[in-house]
C-alpha cells in the first residue's frame, strides 16, 4: 500500500471509531421497542385479512373473536385469555379519546341487551379521529372503521391496553413545607427522638416515586450561627434543624427540595452555605437561591431540570416573569423533564383561593401564582408546585402540564400553626409520559397533629379541600379527582 493510500485508511479508521450514533434515552427506547412491538402485531394480523370466521391458524387455534387475537399476539409473546370476556379483564381501562394503535376495543355481543362483553377488536390505526379497526367477526377477518358501523357503535362499552404495552411512564411525587425540627432558639423546639420517627407514617408513600419533592424551609446547622434579627427572640421564627437532619429527607426519598423561600436566609450566607454543602453531602438536589437558580440531574438515566422562585430577598424572582421563562427554556432544552418550584401567593388559613392577580401580603408582592405557572409551562415546565400560603390550593392542568397551586404545611414541627386547615397537606403523585405531559395522579391525605409531624388522614378532609377549591377557582381545569384522590384527564 502506497503511503497516500494507507493515510487514508487511517483517517476512515478514525472516523469510524469516533463517531457514533446519538445514544437514545431510556424514555425513547421504552417507547420506541413498544411502537415497534405494536406496529409488527398489527402487520402481523393484516396477513389474515380476508380469512373466514373460525378458520384455524398457524398455531391450529379457531380464530374466532378471541382466538384471533390470542394467535397475533401470542405470535409476539403475549397471552391473552380465550375469551373477549376475559380478555377485557386483562386490560387498563382508558377513554375512547386516548386510544392509540394496539389498543382493544370491546362490545356486547349479538344480544344488545347484555351487558357482558361478546366482542373485541385490535386498533391498528387513528386518522383525523376515525378509528381503524381489526377483528374476526361472522364475516370473516376483516379491517373496518369503528364509527362507521352503527352496529359497533351501539355495542360499543369500553377501550382497554394492555399493561405490558403501556408507555413508560415517569412519577413524581410532591408535597409542601418541610422543618423537621429547629435547635434555635432552644433545643426544645426538636421532635421526640430526635427526629428520627417525623416521617415513619408516610416512608412507604414517599420512597415510591421516580422523583420525591418538598419544599425545604430554614437552614441545616448544628453550630450556633447568627440568626436574622428579630425584636423579641422568643417569638422570632427562624429555623435550623441539626445537620444530621439532612439525612432524615434523603432515607424518606426525598431527591430534590426548594431553597428559595422566606427562611432560606435565617441564618444569613454561613447558614445557607451549610445547607447547600450537607444537601450535596446526602445527594438531595436543590435550587432556588441567586447562587444556584437550577439544576439538572439525572436518575435512572431520565434527565431532570429542577429550578425555583419566591418574591424573597436572595432567591430567583417569582414576579421576574422574563428570567423564569428563560431560566426554563434553558432547562427544556438539556433536560426530558422540567420541574418548576413557587414559594407564591398570600399566606393564612382565608388565602386558599387563587386570585388570579398579584397577591399582596404584609405589603410584599407574592406574586400571581395562576399566570407565573401558565408563563413557565409556555416556556418548557411539565410539572409546576406551589407552596407558601400554608394551606392548601387548587390544583390545575395547562396545556396537559401540571400544576398544584399550593401544597400546605407537610411535616412542620415545632414552630408553625397547624389549627384548622393549616394543618392539612396532601401528598400528590403524577404520573407523566415521556413529553412531560399528564397522565394521572393521585392524592393522599395527611394531616398533623399536635407540635406537628404527619400522619394519614382517613376523613380525607385534605382531598374533599382540594375537590371544592379546584371546582371553584378553575372549573374548566380539564381534570376529575375521584373521591377515592384519583386523578384522571378528562
Amino acid at each position: 500500500m502506497n503511503r497516500s493510500a494507507n493515510l487514508f485508511a487511517i483517517l476512515i479508521a478514525i472516523c469510524c471509531a469516533t463517531v457514533t450514533a446519538p445514544k437514545a434515552s431510556p424514555i425513547d427506547s421504552a417507547l420506541g421497542t413498544r411502537v415497534q412491538v405494536v406496529d409488527s402485531i398489527i402487520e402481523f394480523g393484516k396477513t389474515f385479512v380476508g380469512k373466514a370466521y373460525k378458520s384455524k391458524g398457524p398455531t391450529n387455534r379457531t380464530m374466532d373473536c378471541s382466538g384471533f387475537l390470542g394467535e397475533v399476539f401470542g405470535k409476539f409473546n403475549h397471552v391473552l385469555a380465550r375469551s373477549s370476556e376475559l380478555i377485557a379483564k386483562q386490560v387498563n381501562p382508558i377513554g375512547l379519546n386516548d386510544v392509540r394503535k394496539g389498543d382493544f376495543l370491546f362490545f356486547k355481543g349479538s344480544d344488545s341487551n347484555s351487558p357482558d362483553v361478546g366482542h373485541a377488536s385490535l386498533v391498528i390505526g387513528i386518522n383525523a379521529g376515525t378509528i381503524s379497526m381489526l377483528h374476526s367477526c361472522s364475516r370473516g377477518i376483516l379491517i373496518e372503521d369503528y364509527q362507521a358501523s352503527d352496529y359497533y357503535l351501539h355495542r360499543f362499552l369500553f377501550a382497554g391496553r394492555l399493561p405490558a404495552l403501556e408507555e413508560a411512564k415517569i412519577s413524581i411525587i410532591g408535597v409542601g413545607d418541610m422543618m423537621l425540627g429547629t435547635n434555635f432558639p432552644s433545643a426544645s423546639y426538636l421532635p421526640p427522638n430526635d427526629g428520627k420517627d417525623l416521617l415513619t407514617p408516610v416512608k412507604d408513600i414517599l420512597t415510591n416515586a421516580d422523583i420525591t419533592f418538598g419544599n425545604m424551609e430554614g437552614a441545616i446547622m448544628t453550630g450556633p450561627g447568627t440568626a436574622k434579627r428579630c425584636q423579641d427572640s422568643l417569638n422570632c421564627y427562624v429555623f435550623k434543624s441539626p445537620d444530621h437532619y439532612a439525612n432524615y429527607f434523603q432515607e424518606n426519598g426525598f431527591d430534590v427540595v426548594n431553597l428559595a423561600n422566606n427562611h432560606a436566609g435565617d441564618f444569613g450566607p454561613p447558614g445557607k452555605q451549610s445547607t447547600w454543602r450537607i444537601l450535596k453531602e446526602v445527594g438531595i438536589e436543590y435550587a432556588g437561591p441567586l447562587e444556584q437558580p437550577y439544576t439538572i440531574f439525572k436518575k435512572n438515566g431520565i434527565t431532570y431540570g429542577f429550578c425555583a422562585f419566591s418574591p424573597n430577598s436572595g432567591t430567583s424572582d417569582i414576579n421576574d416573569l422574563k428570567n423564569a421563562a428563560s431560566i426554563v427554556k434553558h432547562l427544556d432544552s438539556l433536560s426530558d423533564i422540567v420541574i418548576v418550584s413557587f414559594h407564591g401567593g398570600a399566606e393564612g388559613a382565608k388565602r386558599t383561593h387563587i386570585t388570579k392577580s398579584d397577591e399582596i401580603f404584609l405589603g410584599e408582592n407574592r406574586g400571581d401564582p395562576y399566570h407565573f405557572a401558565r408563563a413557565v409551562i409556555d416556556a418548557g415546565a411539565d410539572v409546576v408546585f406551589g407552596h407558601g400560603p400554608h394551606v392548601t390550593r387548587a390544583i390545575d392542568l395547562y396545556k396537559g402540564r401540571f400544576i398544584a397551586y399550593s401544597l400546605g404545611n407537610f411535616a412542620t414541627y415545632g414552630r408553625f400553626n397547624l389549627k384548622g386547615n393549616a394543618g392539612l397537606a396532601p401528598i400528590i403523585k403524577v404520573f407523566l409520559n415521556k413529553k412531560g405531559e399528564f397522565q394521572s395522579g393521585s392524592i393522599v391525605s395527611t394531616k398533623q397533629l399536635g407540635e406537628g409531624g404527619p400522619v394519614l388522614d382517613s376523613s380525607e378532609a385534605v382531598l374533599h379541600e382540594i375537590i371544592s377549591l379546584t371546582q371553584a377557582d378553575v372549573p374548566d381545569a380539564p381534570l376529575v379527582i375521584d373521591k377515592d384522590g384519583e386523578i384522571k384527564k378528562k
